[in-house]
């Protein structure tokens, strides 16, 4: 069973379409790769054969060059004007081949030595650069290493035998014309190349699997036999009957390269045909294969379908009993659903438990305002000593529980138009009289009609974050009223902001606070564009929390130094406050700065992203810069933080806009936080400083401790701006895992 463990633990990760893509995945990987494989053999061996056929066209318009060379040749030697339009017209054939194919052949040195040859019309030269061109191009296209019988003999007939005993018969002529009397060793080397040729045609006409290569050239083989036997040293037209033969070999040659270019291109043909026998064949098994996956699966989904519609009719209270025709293992879940469904009676009692052990408030109340039940949770919260007398005591929700007169009203309001509520806030009284705020999150319950049957929803007591917002609108509006002081004492502006540039640098952590993060590096920066910025950060750390925050106000200058203060003062106060939630944090903290900026009558508001830290674990809520998280072997990622939030002080609610992301680091993984005025640094040139530079910096660096690498970024950002103003404030913040 612990070999299968990983196994099923995957499987029980996915739903069924996931499950069955990931089998069907790995069912079809071995077949793609197979094939893969298969497909690329018979392309490598179409792609041997087409470069055989490339330098038999080559071969094919060298012989005629040569031919034509060879002729002229002996033209000259017989004292007659060679004919030199033919040389150059076969020339022309030859460098138009060479031109299309010469790459492919590699003979980009020995032809411009043909060339050279030909431009000064040496014979000798000329004989000798078209046989080692011939050679080269036999040894380059693959034609000497041709797999099959027939092709090979016939290729070693065309690039070895056949050229051998031309050489040989021009020799011999070249002799008869210059009056050499000794011809014997011609004759005998002619008489051995010819029987070798013979022998080797014959292996070739043998393992010709079609058996055409005989009858095509078995007549032209035998006529080239007849006249090399007929050569003989007391003919006196020796040197004719040489020529001649010489004339039949070049013949011959071309129905052996005919008769090999064929075999080549059936060879060629029976690749394609067998890709397409292999790609249908797996076309078919893929099909047969997919459609009973198909059923399979579609089977499966109908039961579990069935499951789903009789669960959904449990949950409505109504009796189930499925009955289905699998004799499947999904059989056996079926059985178990409908044991399931016996039970749910006996699960009721152990709901019962949570209710009334809830450390929340519940309860069911009817419309008029007269409790249903209660939880003992909510009876102590409104300070009775049981349900019983909760429901006894209040009987009137409207008038009794409620300070404002018409909270109630506008409970049941929000309840009627919308189906439920959440985080409806109201201050209510204790049964002593004594009060507290509540936060209710609840649902209007009805009948098949859409009649409201009662409410039902949990109460929970926020008196304490009640009691730290008031401390922070009293310590906002303080902050208010400073900036109202200062915009009104213009002639002492210039000393005032001195003191507001060293309040903000007062306010931000010192290096003794950051040392004192158990698990977490931090080192920070700020450098303000003015004497006063709207850049802000900050690390506080409460009960084995750490809150860190960094932000943007829009422009700076005073007013954004002061809406900087009021976030920080913002932050710390709700810390302080014990406000867990980062969504309920942020919406707080906006309404409050909201409020001070439409006060100030300002335009000004903030990017800001919060992160809560705690062993190891980053919640990052608030929409701001993007978010650089480099690994620990150098990997980077980049979080983009526009769908965490809105921007503060531009609406009084966004809690519909808020949401959060959680990310786990490992030891030595970093965290970089910055605002603009890093990425969009100018030089002198107006280039900015950008994304992709600050990611080289961070690779660069990641190894070295947080103030090490901090520092080198400030540095990197300095050498790009050198003399150039600072437009922006530049806050970075830098935080590495121990």
């Amino acid at each position: 069973m612990g070999f299968f463990q990983p196994a099923i633990a995957l499987m029980n990760r996915l739903n069924y379409p996931k499950k069955f893509l990931l089998i069907s995945t790995l069912f079809i990987l071995p077949l793609v790769l197979v094939a893969g494989l298969l497909f690329s053999e018979i392309h490598d061996r179409v792609a041997f054969a087409q470069k055989e056929r490339v330098g038999i066209t080559y071969l094919r318009a060298l012989l005629s060059f040569s031919q034509s060379v060879q002729v002229n040749r002996r033209q000259a030697e017989l004292g007659n004007s060679p004919n030199l339009a033919e040389m150059a017209a076969q020339f022309q054939t030859l460098t138009e081949v060479n031109r299309r194919y010469g790459t492919t052949l590699d003979v980009q040195t020995l032809f411009p030595e043909l060339q050279d040859a030909w431009a000064q019309l040496d014979y000798p030269r000329l004989v000798e650069g078209v046989h080692r061109l011939r050679a080269h191009v036999g040894d380059c296209s693959n034609l000497i290493l041709d797999p099959d019988l027939d092709s090979y003999y016939l290729m070693d007939a065309t690039l070895l035998k056949l050229p051998e005993m031309r050489r040989v018969l021009f020799t011999l002529g070249a002799q008869l014309r210059q009056g050499n009397p000794d011809h014997e060793p011609p004759l005998t080397q002619l008489a051995v190349l010819q029987a070798k040729l013979e022998e080797n045609l014959a292996t070739a006409f043998r393992n010709n699997p079609k058996g055409n290569l005989k009858p095509v050239l078995q007549p032209q083989v035998g006529r080239f036999a007849q006249t090399l036997s007929s050569l003989s040293a007391d003919s006196p037209d020796l040197e004719a009957q040489a020529f001649g033969a010489l004339v039949e070999s070049w013949q011959l040659w071309q129905s052996l390269t005919d008769e090999l270019d064929g075999l080549l291109g059936d060879r060629i043909a029976r690749f394609h045909q067998r890709q397409l026998m292999i790609a249908g064949f797996i076309g078919v098994i893929l099909s047969v294969v997919g459609y009973l996956w198909v059923g399979f699966y579609r089977a499966v989904m109908e039961t579990v379908g069935s499951l789903d519609l009789a669960a959904t009719a449990m949950a409505r209270g109504e009796t189930v009993e499925l009955t289905l025709v699998n004799k499947d293992e999904l059989g056996q879940v079926v059985g178990a659903f409908n044991r399931i469904a016996k039970a749910v009676l006996a699960a009721e009692a152990k709901f019962r438990s949570i209710f009334e052990n809830s450390v929340d408030g519940i309860f069911q109340t009817t419309p008029d305002g007269r409790y249903l039940s209660a939880n003992p949770a909510l009876a102590k919260m409104y300070g009775y000593e049981s349900p019983a007398a909760l429901g006894q005591g209040l009987t009137d929700i409207g008038t009794q529980l409620y300070v404002e007169g018409d909270r109630r009203a506008v409970f049941q309001k929000n309840l009627h138009e919308s189906g439920q509520i959440t985080d409806f806030e109201s201050e209510v009284y204790r049964r002593d009289g004594s009060r507290l705020w509540i936060r209710e999150n609840a649902r209007a319950v009805t009948n098949d009609a859409g009649e409201i049957l009662y409410y039902e929803g949990t109460v929970s007591d926020i008196t304490e974050r009640k009691i730290a917002e008031q401390a922070l609108a009293q310590a906002t509006a303080e902050i208010q009223s400073l900036n109202e002081r200062l915009s009104e004492e213009n002639l002492r502006m210039k000393g005032e902001l001195v003191v507001a540039r060293k309040l903000q640098q007062m306010i931000l952590p010192r290096d003794s606070e950051l040392l004192e993060i158990r698990d977490l590096e931090v080192a920070g920066f700020m450098q303000p564009a003015d004497e006063v910025g709207g850049d802000y950060y900050d690390v506080l750390q409460e009960g084995g929390r750490v809150k860190i925050g960094i932000g943007d106000v829009t422009g700076h200058g005073l007013e954004s130094g002061m809406v900087m203060l009021m976030v920080q003062m913002a932050v710390r106060t709700l810390l302080i406050s014990q406000e867990n939630d980062p969504i309920r944090f942020l919406n707080a903290l906006n309404q409050a700065v909201y409020s001070n900026v439409q006060r100030m009558n300002t335009d000004k508001n903030l990017t800001l992203t919060l992160v809560d830290y705690e062993d190891g674990k980053m919640v990052f809520s608030g929409q701001h810069e993007s978010i650089l998280v480099v690994r620990a072997n150098g990997e980077i990622e980049c979080m983009d933080t526009v769908d965490l939030g809105f921007p503060i002080g531009l609406e009084e609610r966004i809690e519909g806009f808020l949401d959060k992301l959680i990310l786990y680091l490992q030891p030595n993984d970093v965290v970089v936080l910055y605002t603009d005025g890093v990425t969009e640094a100018e030089n002198a040139q107006k280039e900015l400083y950008g994304l992709p530079r600050l990611c080289t910096v961070l690779q660069q660096h990641h190894q070295r401790s947080a103030q090490e690498i901090c520092q080198a970024i400030v540095e990197n950002v300095r050498d790009h701006i050198q003399n150039h103003k600072i437009h922006d404030d530049i806050t970075l913040l830098v935080l590495k895992q121990r």
